[in-house]
């Protein structure tokens, strides 16, 4: 007589494997957003919506994976190894925007920075390289200057004493070892021209651009620099244009106590 041996299937769970492909979906979306707008294929708001589309399939990959471990803890399913890749999958691609949003979230709703806010530096060559979607090259104005006081005292104008022409030359060193593309630059001419920079950085990942002019105006006691960063699109920095200025002029004090 033959024994026959009675296995029992254990199912998968239907949960586990939805999350993970809802997860491995968001990867493409995610990726397609940042190199569309990297290589300049579409404009900012198409590879915007674009990204938040792929961040919330992520967000639903996880919400569906969370699902999933309830069902197989219950159920006694297979299918935590799914779970857990899908989970993976979604803090991976939802982690660096997560920590800029809370790192962002009690900084003011502002995208212009800049250390004279009365009179700021302007964008001049980059008002031709601004499309027509994007923000104006005017600064905002007291609301704005209000708004920047309260959450960035630190970003003030730089006075020293030294020779203009030494200042804005190093200046412009500074600007391209950062690799922002200049746009325009104009040596100061004692006291009937100040000197400008005018600049474009880009973030690193999805190339965001952020535009920058630095003016060094010849003053009684030596020079005054003034720099203004702004993003081209958007209401809200999430600080990067500040801490770009902050940046920037300790990297500036450091230069010049080099060459010293």
């Amino acid at each position: 007589m033959i024994r026959r041996q009675l296995y029992l299937e254990v199912r998968i769970s239907r949960l586990a494997v939805l999350s993970r492909r809802i997860a491995g979906f968001s990867v493409p979306v995610v990726l397609l957003a940042i190199g569309m707008h990297r290589f300049g294929l579409v404009e900012f708001d198409a590879a915007f919506a674009s990204l938040v589309a792929g961040l919330a399939v992520a967000l639903l990959g996880l919400l569906v994976a969370g699902l999933a471990f309830i069902v197989i803890w219950n159920e006694g399913l297979r299918g935590l190894d799914r779970a857990l890749i899908a989970c993976a999958i979604g803090v991976l691609v939802l982690g660096a925007p997560a920590f800029e949003l809370a790192r962002g979230a009690t900084l003011p709703a502002i995208s212009d920075v800049s250390t004279d806010v009365v009179d700021p530096p302007r964008f001049q060559a980059i008002a031709s390289a601004r499309s027509r979607g994007a923000n104006p090259v005017a600064y905002p104005g007291p609301e704005t200057a209000a708004l920047q006081r309260a959450a960035y005292p630190g970003v003030k104008p730089f006075e020293l004493e030294a020779n203009p022409d030494e200042v804005f030359n190093l200046i412009l060193n500074l600007v391209e070892q950062s690799r922002w593309r200049v746009l325009d630059s104009v040596p100061p001419r004692g006291g009937e021209r100040d000197g400008r920079i005018e600049a474009v950085a880009q973030s690193l990942i999805m190339g965001i651009r952020e535009d920058i002019s630095i003016r060094v105006r010849t003053t009684p006691n030596g020079v005054r620099i003034d720099m203004r960063s702004a993003s081209r699109y958007g209401s809200r920095d999430l600080g990067s244009n500040a801490r770009r200025i902050e940046r920037f002029f300790a990297d500036f004090t450091d230069a010049r106590r080099r060459t010293r």
